[in-house]
């Protein structure tokens, strides 16, 4: 089949912030597995190609694709939701869409008359027995993870097993993507690929929506895999940096040994960043000593509250003595720090906020980020304020990471979250020590020029 799978545009996920453009690494996977499958794969991310609705509209009538692939998150929903609609008004093919989203909500995201297929959970195995049905003609009832359109009822098939070897799968089609050089925040290096060992993560945080689809299993790829995929992106790209998207990379330190060994074995020289984040829980001295010899400069740790009953109450599983610890040790080995930070959880108070932005200042990461929560659809956070009628705004276009809050808490306003929000990043940044500290780490003319853009946006924000 002549497929077209389309990363939708991002509209003002990033709010006032200046919008960076990452690669959909899904959508490389789902690429590259139906391509081993002798379909004809077209990529078009139309916010790293810039299409216009024009040239999106000429795309299609040019090409006249069978069938058309979306991914979704909650943000970019309606986005989707529209380019199926242009999709129709233009040629005769069939619309599918998957991801988060449509996995999380599936019979609501497949009701609109211009989406036909919804692949839920994982979708690599989904996608080619469809295009497979679809190209020979054969019925739908038995591909599992598939939601589906039928005399005008919706038919929800059967799960889909989660892919129990992960290296089975080609590693991703980049080959597919016309613009390849992706912006990342904070890279040394203009010249930077996503990497992902695993899928899954055991951890049972109230606010993550990842069970939803990995189902809180880990699954790593075989050491060998991973970098062998690295090792080909450094000689057929030319890669400099890579950036590990695992959701829990550190789970299993054996594991993490081997890469590195493997690495230093082969004399492989990159870069690494994990801007992901890793749980503190699951690092030690042992396991951030490996991260810095195989080439790692960067870390982010989800630290999320500075308060204990807080980080109890969205079960994160962690203390703040532990979270002191990991920063303290990533300092030893020279390794940059990020720590992520949110305000607004459903026990949240200004005083527990307040605690939070003093426990930023006081662990001193090298980049802050402070997150007004989102509670996605799908998460026990979500379901705590919706039955507690705090939920606010349900149009999913304001569920960006940086648009305005979605929600209010008992004692605080939608208005007080961002109040609290931009006092955060002025207490942390507008600091002389800081200040001078983020000039000195302007290592290359990439992060000097990403650091400035963001800086201004940071400024404009707030």
């Amino acid at each position: 089949m002549k497929i077209l799978l389309i990363n939708p545009p991002h509209g003002d996920v990033y709010g006032g912030l200046k919008k960076p453009i990452f690669p959909p690494l899904g959508l490389a996977y789902i690429g590259a597995v139906l391509e081993r499958e002798n379909h004809n794969v077209k990529i078009l991310d139309m916010d790293a190609e810039n299409t216009s609705h024009e040239e999106f509209q000429e795309l299609l009538r040019d090409e006249k694709y069978e069938l058309v692939g979306i991914t979704t998150t909650t943000p970019t929903y309606n986005n989707a939701k529209r380019l199926c609609d242009v999709v129709k008004e233009e040629i005769q093919a069939k619309t599918v869409i998957g991801g988060i989203h449509a996995t999380i909500m599936p019979e609501e995201s497949i009701a609109p008359k211009n989406i036909d297929f919804l692949v839920k959970g994982e979708g690599e195995q989904t996608i080619c027995e469809l295009a497979d049905s679809l190209d020979k003609n054969k019925g739908l009832h038995g591909i599992k993870g598939l939601v589906y359109k039928e005399n005008g009822n919706i038919v929800v098939n059967e799960p889909r097993e989660l892919i129990k070897d992960l290296d089975v799968l080609p590693h991703p089609a980049w080959h597919l993507f016309r613009h390849i050089k992706y912006v990342f925040p904070d890279s040394l290096s203009s010249h930077v690929f996503p990497v992902m060992s695993s899928r899954g993560c055991p951890g049972r945080c109230s606010f993550c929506s990842a069970k939803s689809i990995f189902l809180r299993k880990f699954r790593p790829r075989s050491a060998q895999n991973v970098v062998d995929e690295i090792e080909d992106l450094v000689k057929r790209y030319s890669v400099r940096e890579i950036h590990l998207w695992d959701d829990n990379f550190t789970l299993n330190k054996s594991r993490v040994l081997e890469i590195k060994d493997q690495i230093l074995r082969r004399g492989i020289r990159v870069k690494i960043a994990f801007m992901n984040g890793l749980r503190v829980d699951c690092v030690d001295r042992e396991i951030l000593k490996a991260l810095k010899e195989m080439g790692t400069y960067s870390i982010a740790f989800g630290v999320e509250s500075g308060n204990q009953n807080i980080l109890n109450s969205i079960k994160k599983g962690i203390t703040t003595k532990k979270i002191e610890e990991a920063f303290e040790i990533a300092r030893e080995f020279k390794i940059e720090t990020w720590g992520f930070f949110m305000i607004g959880f459903p026990q949240d108070t200004e005083r527990t906020i307040r605690e939070t932005i003093d426990f930023a200042i006081k662990l001193d990461p090298d980049i802050a980020k402070f997150h007004v929560l989102k509670p996605y659809p799908g998460t026990d956070i979500f379901d705590e304020l919706n039955q507690k009628g705090l939920i606010t705004d349900r149009n999913f276009d304001n569920y960006g990471i940086h648009t305005k809050p979605v929600h209010r808490l008992e004692s605080l306003s939608e208005d007080d979250l961002l109040r609290l929000q931009k006092t955060a990043y002025k207490e942390f940044y507008f600091r002389p020590k800081k200040i001078i500290k983020q000039i000195l780490r302007l290592k290359s003319f990439n992060r000097m020029k990403l650091n400035i853009q963001l800086g201004l946006s940071l400024i404009k924000n707030i």
